[in-house]
């Protein structure tokens, strides 16, 4: 099911307010102070037309609607950290400094937006448009060869991206926050 604009307005609200109560609390939880959290939004179409200039398919079109609504996100102590991308910088992954396709099993060919703390990598995969966090692999080229442990399969598409993020940022919230 593609992503709408409501939902994904919705989803930044939400997300926004739960990054304050996240970082309100969080000095206090774990003795030092956050860095800097933030789900900021697209102050105009200049992302979603970016990417719309450079990638075509079922597998791009719900992170071209994504790009309309959401600019940045940066969720450093988050788990492991979780950070999507600006849309000029998926875009230069496409043209060449991030893989495009995956060797493993099954191969994939992606479009990277983000990563985590870890050095891992977030795509979705232009044929299915499932989310997969790539890691432990290596690039060559615009290849990135890894063992089939090193892909997982995070959610079915985009929406349920969000919705992992939403949960991974809900369950770190420091009680009392």
């Amino acid at each position: 099911m593609p992503i709408s604009g409501p939902n994904v307005d919705s989803w930044i609200g939400e997300m926004s307010r739960l990054t304050s109560q996240f970082v309100s609390g969080f000095e206090t939880a774990y003795g030092y102070p956050p860095d800097e959290h933030y789900v900021s939004r697209a102050a105009d179409n200049s992302g979603r037309d970016m990417l719309a200039a450079v990638l075509s398919g079922a597998g791009a079109r719900d992170l071209i609607e994504f790009y309309s609504h959401v600019a940045q996100i940066s969720l450093p102590d988050v788990g492991p950290g979780f950070f999507v991308d600006e849309a000029e910088y998926v875009v230069e992954g496409v043209r060449g400094t991030q893989p495009t396709q995956v060797r493993s099993v099954p191969d994939r060919t992606v479009i990277v937006f983000g990563s985590d703390g870890g050095g891992a990598l977030f795509a979705t995969d232009r044929q299915t448009g499932e989310i997969v966090r790539l890691e432990g692999g290596s690039l060559v080229g615009d290849v990135y060869e890894v063992e089939e442990s090193g892909v997982q399969v995070i959610a079915r598409d985009l929406e349920g991206f969000m919705r992992f993020l939403f949960d991974e940022l809900l369950r770190q919230i420091p009680s009392g926050g």
